[in-house]
């Protein structure tokens, strides 16, 4: 019997009473952030990771003749055969546009091109891309659907005035998990490890999946490019643009995988899966090399053009857990009111 837990397991993903209602109602509370950001800026962003910070390419490449339970999915054999071309975007977290002085949560949303393999329902199966998702915590507050729904609706009603949010977090049971992503250290966005945050299938497994930093130079900037009280509004902008004028970055994709879903949920996305029990296991590379980060029509071509759903990718790396549901809704109703609003003609990336 393997040690692993199966992504079929009935256990993995319990059912969630009212689950598609609920998804209705935070499909409504996007659109609500998405139209007072418009009456802001006569500009609709997305529903989330509204500031755009760098946009990059790169190339992946998978490590050849990995053991069985790594060579899945992404990092199966036959990708391994080529490297794989990508395109990242860097963002703040936030609905709004943050200023970088504030801490948060740093997003990371990849594409990886030329990828080989059996396809979700989704425009993966045409342009043969898998997306991935990062964030600079290996947890995500959010929960589940309920708690989501809970935190996106103080978010909805306190948009204008975001700094009355933590007022109304306090009064949570569990505010300590809730305040957790504005203690995250705000330094240049390089030296974060970036996380997936929610569990996704591996094969015939379950894993979780992050990027750590190589170059000791690169992690090295965690130190040396700290946000302080007189660091600029698009601070994180700048220096990612000065970085790679003259240099590249470089990280380790790695898999985390499920044991023991006591100790690594798949549902509840608070649950930490702790490190050095079920560690990190390398199955690629990323490497994006000097370029100009942050050139208009990269910017532009991403916020009006590009689309992003962790559902259009390979089978056997289907999203797990409430949450994953609801963004596979969630994503396809902003995307749709941000091609109406900003009469975009409705393309796929090829």
């Amino acid at each position: 019997m393997s040690r692993y837990v199966a992504f079929d397991d009935p256990s993995v993903e319990p059912d969630v009473p009212s689950e598609s209602t609920k998804i209705n109602e935070l499909q409504s509370i996007i659109q609500s952030t998405q139209y007072k950001n418009f009456a802001q800026h006569r500009h609709c962003f997305r529903g989330t990771h509204v500031k755009t910070q760098a946009v990059v390419k790169g190339v992946l490449t998978i490590k050849p003749n990995l053991p069985e339970e790594l060579a899945q999915g992404l990092a199966s054999p036959q990708n391994a055969l080529q490297p794989h071309p990508i395109a990242i975007r860097f963002a703040n977290e936030p609905s709004f546009l943050q200023d970088d002085k504030s801490p948060g949560p740093r997003g990371m949303g990849m594409k990886v091109f030329n990828v080989l393999g059996d396809y979700l329902e989704g425009p993966g199966q045409e342009t043969h891309t898998q997306d991935l998702t990062f964030n600079n915590a290996p947890m995500l507050e959010l929960g589940d659907v309920n708690r989501c729904l809970e935190i996106f609706r103080i978010r909805e009603r306190n948009f204008l005035q975001p700094e009355k949010i933590d007022g109304e977090l306090k009064k949570r049971s569990d505010y300590q998990v809730q305040k957790a992503p504005m203690e995250l250290p705000n330094h240049h966005f390089l030296a974060y490890t970036m996380y997936s945050q929610s569990a996704y299938r591996w094969g015939p497994y379950i894993a979780k999946y992050a990027l750590f930093p190589v170059k000791q130079s690169q992690k090295d900037l965690a130190e040396s490019h700290k946000i302080t009280d007189k660091s600029d509004f698009d601070q994180h902008s700048t220096w990612l643009r000065e970085h790679f004028e003259t240099m590249s970055a470089e990280y380790d994709l790695r898999v985390q995988l499920c044991e023991n879903l006591e100790q690594q949920s798949v549902e509840d996305t608070t649950m930490e899966w702790d490190e050095k029990k079920y560690p990190f296991q390398t199955v690629g590379t990323v490497t994006i090399p000097a370029q100009d980060s942050f050139t208009a029509a990269r910017r532009v071509f991403w916020e009006e053009r590009m689309r992003l759903n962790v559902w259009w990718g390979l089978e056997t790396m289907r999203p797990l857990g409430s949450v994953n549901r609801l963004r596979k809704e969630v994503y396809a109703a902003s995307r749709t009111v941000r091609e109406n609003m900003n009469c975009i003609n409705k393309i796929e990336e090829r």
